[in-house]
């Protein structure tokens, strides 16, 4: 019975998708592992979750029908977290308030008592170190 080169071709490229979606999964798991601060390099910064769980895997058609897979997240503050903020970001300064004198923002630590209680009140702040998280969870791909 001869196959048709048609057919080896689609089963070739659904195999080829089927192993790419696997590696694509294995990048987010390991992708949401960084970000919930696994390792001592990068502390636990995790509040609600919402960064971890909006990293998605898309398997997607690419130029001449093959397969190809899409690993990330489409909040902006993803991005913050992988590329840094403030002097540690692109832009390498501190953050301050642009229509006042202060930043003020909710914080465990912030004041006890008064006007501005449970917050912080400062006039810069350095931004936080970059977790390269997608970057480094590539390495989770290669078998």
């Amino acid at each position: 019975m001869a196959v048709s080169r048609g057919k080896l071709i689609g089963r070739l490229r659904v195999a080829q998708g089927k192993d790419l979606l696997r590696r694509g999964l294995k990048v987010q798991a390991r992708a949401r592992s960084l970000i919930s601060g696994a390792g001592p390099a990068h502390p636990s910064r995790v509040a609600t979750g919402q960064t971890r769980s909006s990293i998605q895997v898309q398997l997607r058609r690419g130029s001449g029908g093959s397969p190809r897979v899409r690993v990330g997240s489409g909040l902006k503050k993803a991005l913050w977290i992988h590329e840094g903020t403030g002097i540690y970001g692109p832009r390498r300064r501190k953050i301050t308030a642009k229509n006042s004198k202060v930043l003020v923002f909710k914080a465990p630590y912030g004041a006890k008592t008064g006007k501005f209680r449970g917050k912080v009140v400062v006039r810069s702040v350095r931004g936080m170190r970059r977790n390269q998280f997608l970057k480094a969870a590539i390495r989770a791909a290669r078998d």
